[in-house]
């Protein structure tokens, strides 16, 4: 359908290959030594001499291999977007293990909501608003690459880049609540949950600034590009169900994970719960194409959108093409979720 072919259905690989070509960023070389270096002086990673709140130790952190995902996702980025998405997605990956590590793994409900409220207070609208002073290396991170990030960019990207950071923040902790009440959720819970816990409006943001065209304004608020958006989140969020399954529920002791709710929902084995989330990734793609091709075109000219609108969104469309390309290429290659051992804790991740 649509150009997309299903592979072997096997753990720690998506099982879907995207009819977009994957491109990798000329710049991706200069972004290796910066990338650590950033984690290294906001004190993410764990060495001889760390700061509060260390999560990593440099090995686990260069298995995520952040640099290569960062370049694949932003083929056409310039080098200081390119640095300050790289920067960006290692903050997401701080966020999402430092949380697991902090609060559900010792199922610690109210620490896990207070920490999520006070770290939302370090990104805002407005990049000049005061933040609390940072107490660990996620505050201390978001601290320093928000104002960086958003400086330059338009009101709608900074609002929109907000919006997904703070559902992702959140997100965590409607995790944790499943987690604590040893609920594996629903389907159509996890399905809403998934798009909040994903940060996936930041792949919007993101794909905007590899190509340097934002949603025209006239067609943001519309049905079509809201259920563009859904569909493009959607295939970002279940691709990653499938590589995550063995370190969240075998490691971790995560109940968020789609293909355990469609274990629990139809009594089927792995395989099969593997197969089900191939072809809801497969639909979604499939939806995705099909507002683009048709959807939008048939918008634009009820509209009357002007050809320079309709220009920068076919160009952000190719980013975002781009965006999942390269995400699902880092997926079924990184060693992120490679797991070496069994329940990890904040002196070995």
């Amino acid at each position: 359908m649509h150009g997309l072919t299903e592979k072997e259905t096997a753990i720690n690989t998506t099982g879907v290959a995207l009819p977009y070509q994957v491109r990798v960023n000329p710049h991706l070389d200069d972004s290796y030594a910066e990338s650590e270096k950033w984690a290294r002086a906001m004190g993410m990673l764990i060495t001889d001499r760390p700061m509060p709140g260390g999560i990593w130790k440099p090995e686990r952190f260069q298995r995520i291999a952040v640099p290569e995902l960062a370049a694949k996702i932003a083929p056409d980025a310039g080098p200081a977007d390119l640095l300050l998405i790289n920067q960006a997605l290692v903050w997401i990956f701080a966020y999402d293990d430092y949380f697991t590590l902090a609060y559900k793994q010792v199922r610690d409900r109210q620490g896990g909501w207070e920490y999520a409220r006070r770290l939302c207070d370090f990104i805002d609208t407005d990049p000049g608003t005061s933040v609390p002073t940072p107490r660990d290396a996620v505050e201390r991170g978001l601290a320093d690459l928000w104002p960086r990030l958003a400086a330059g960019r338009s009101s709608y990207w900074r609002r929109e880049f907000t919006r997904a950071i703070h559902d992702f923040i959140i997100g965590a902790a409607l995790e944790l609540e499943n987690i604590c009440d040893d609920r594996v959720p629903d389907l159509i819970h996890f399905i809403k949950l998934r798009r909040q816990t994903f940060a996936g409006g930041t792949g919007a943001c993101f794909a905007a600034m590899s190509t340097g065209a934002e949603i025209p304004a006239r067609l943001r608020d519309t049905e079509v590009v809201d259920s563009l958006l859904e569909a493009f989140i959607d295939v970002m969020a279940l691709g990653n169900e499938a590589v995550s399954y063995d370190m969240e529920i075998n490691d971790e002791g995560e109940v968020n994970n789609l293909m355990l709710v469609l274990r629990d929902l139809t009594g089927d084995d792995l395989a099969t719960a593997h197969k089900i989330t191939t072809r809801l990734i497969v639909d979604r793609v499939a939806y995705f194409n099909h507002a683009v091709k048709t959807k939008l075109p048939q918008l634009a000219a009820n509209i009357g959108l002007s050809p320079t609108d309709l220009a920068q969104m076919k160009v952000w469309v190719q980013g975002a093409e781009s965006y999942l390309s390269g995400l699902y290429d880092w997926y079924d290659s990184s060693a992120r979720y490679r797991a070496t051992s069994k329940a990890p804790d904040a002196r070995a991740i």
